[in-house]
């Protein structure tokens, strides 16, 4: 093909997953109690350390990725001799997107070959799912203008469902008010999120206890689920056996057995341990 496709550590998806996708990455940082490291295991704590560090109460952030990396990175794939589509992380959630496409303005005006920067309005798995089905659409032959228009469309048909355990995870960083945070942990509500078409959090439903918040991405996807992939994935902080018993659940209703991934340090210092989440397509992302 005359073009390829890159992306960012928020789509939670392991590195020999993407090289086998033939999708390049870059890595966004992330800090443990005020010590910065790079995006995965080899350049900090491995998975289970880095959430058992955050229940003891360790602070973490995040840092977007700024002009000077994305110039790098994208004259680094320029230099390939071909374009670049590059899917980024929700732009409401970082200036990582703002910054690509200030890069990609500056680069296009110097460059033959072109970067479309798309903002992706996805995190996670999420955004994982959309770089799939972008590159197995790539696989199928379309063009650059194509995957281009391709990419435009299908982004706003992958729905993210998720549950956190620690609602003080999301108001930290300002997803969610500290007075609900409190009040919901008090009473043990465990409320289903969602990813809307703007790529903001956005609380669905406020469900009392961790089950039946995970029952409820069941029936969510029972109703919005439209077979558009057979691709679905799942992403945990740390809550394996949750995301296995969710997973077989999925298969038997559905017939379809759900890729399942550790959820990555960049977006679980925002949720927190125990965050779990749900990711398919659907017609819409908007909610009745």
């Amino acid at each position: 093909m005359d073009y390829v496709i890159a992306t960012d550590s928020t789509c939670d998806l392991p590195k020999d997953f993407l090289s086998d996708m033939q999708v390049s990455l870059i890595e966004m940082t992330y800090t443990v109690n005020d010590i910065s490291y790079g995006g995965g295991e080899a350049d900090g704590l491995d998975f289970k350390q880095f959430y058992d560090a955050m229940r003891k109460g360790a602070r973490t952030g995040t840092s977007m990725i700024n002009e000077e990396r994305a110039r790098e990175f994208l004259n680094g794939l320029l230099a390939t001799g071909k374009n670049v589509l590059y899917l980024c992380f929700a732009s409401v959630l970082s200036g990582t997107y703002d910054n690509f496409r200030r890069v990609a303005e500056e680069l296009n005006a110097q460059n033959e070959n072109k970067v479309y920067v798309v903002d992706s309005k996805c995190a996670s798995g999420g955004e994982g799912l959309y770089v799939a089905l972008v590159a197995e659409k790539r696989d199928s032959g379309m063009s650059f203008t194509e995957i281009c228009e391709y990419s435009d469309y299908i982004r706003d048909h992958v729905l993210h469902y998720f549950v956190v355990e620690d609602l003080q995870y999301l108001a930290r960083g300002g997803r969610l008010s500290k007075g609900s945070a409190f009040v919901g942990n008090m009473l043990n509500i465990k409320p289903v999120l969602h990813v809307d078409e703007d790529g903001r959090l956005i609380p669905i439903k406020k469900v009392m206890g961790r089950k039946k918040s995970i029952s409820m991405m069941i029936t969510k996807m029972e109703e919005r689920y439209n077979k558009e992939s057979d691709k679905v994935f799942i992403t945990h902080a740390d809550c394996y056996d949750e995301a296995k018993a969710m997973a077989d659940i999925v298969a038997e209703k559905f017939g379809i057995t759900p890729q399942i991934f550790p959820l990555g340090y960049v977006i679980g210092s925002h949720t927190g341990p125990g965050a779990l989440t749900l990711f398919f397509t659907g017609d819409s992302r908007k909610e009745n």
